[in-house]
C-alpha cells in the first residue's frame, strides 16, 4: 500500500477548523502523529485544544509552509481541491490522514492530501485519488478508481471496479454496484443505488 506524505514526520498543519477538520485532527492524533494547529479564516481558537495559527492564507506563504506538513480539510469539493493545488504551487507538502482503525489492503494507493476515516475499507489494487475524502465507514472494494477531489460520504459502499470521476460527491450510505462509472463533478443523492453509469455521456 503507498500514501505518499511529503513530510511524513512533520508536525500537520490543518487548513479548516470545521467539523472536517476536527475529524482530521483527530485521525492524526489517533495514529500518534503530532499536530501543529489549525489554520481558518473565521476561528480563532483554540479548538479542540489545539491553537489556530492564522488564516487560511498563511498556507499559501513559502516561509511559513517549507518544511511542514498541511492537509486541507474543508468539506466542500472545490475549495479543498483549488486550496490543495496552491499549497502545492507554494512549495508546502502535503500530509495524508489514514486512520488506524481504517482497513487498508495490499497493492492500494492513497493520494497526497486525502483523508480515510475510521472504519473505511479500501479494498485490493483500488487507487485513491489526491485531495479526496473516503468518509466514516466507507468502501471503496477491489480495484476501484477514485478520481482527485471524491468526496464519499459516511457508509458509502462501492463495489469491485467502479469508476469515480475527479471532483464527484457520493452521498452518504449510497451503494455503486460493480462496474458504474461515475461521471467526474457528478453528484449522487444519499441512500441512492447506482447500478448503471452515472452522469456518463
Amino acid at each position: 500500500m503507498t500514501h505518499p506524505d511529503s513530510h511524513a514526520t512533520a508536525p500537520v498543519v490543518i487548513v479548516g477548523a470545521g467539523g472536517h477538520g476536527r475529524v482530521v485532527a483527530d485521525i492524526f492524533l489517533a495514529a500518534g502523529r503530532a499536530v501543529a494547529g489549525f489554520l481558518d479564516d473565521r476561528v480563532v481558537g483554540p479548538v479542540s485544544g489545539l491553537p489556530v495559527l492564522g488564516p487560511f492564507a498563511r498556507a499559501l506563504d513559502p516561509g511559513f509552509g517549507r518544511g511542514r506538513a498541511l492537509i486541507v480539510a474543508l468539506g466542500d469539493t472545490t475549495r479543498r481541491v483549488d486550496l490543495s493545488q496552491a499549497v502545492l504551487r507554494a512549495g508546502a507538502g502535503l500530509a495524508t490522514a489514514i486512520h488506524p482503525f481504517a482497513i487498508l489492503a495490499g497493492g492500494t494507493q492513497i493520494g497526497a492530501g486525502s483523508t480515510v476515516a475510521a472504519a473505511a475499507v479500501i479494498g485490493t489494487g483500488a487507487t485513491v485519488g489526491r485531495f479526496c475524502i473516503v468518509n466514516t465507514a466507507a468502501v471503496v472494494d477491489h480495484d476501484c478508481a477514485l478520481g482527485d477531489g471524491v468526496f464519499l460520504g459516511p457508509g458509502v459502499r462501492l463495489c469491485g471496479g467502479v469508476v469515480v470521476g475527479a471532483g464527484a460527491f457520493i452521498g452518504a450510505g449510497a451503494i455503486v454496484l460493480p462496474g458504474v462509472r461515475i461521471a467526474a463533478d457528478a453528484r449522487v443523492r444519499a441512500g441512492a443505488l447506482v447500478d448503471v453509469d452515472f452522469g456518463i455521456g
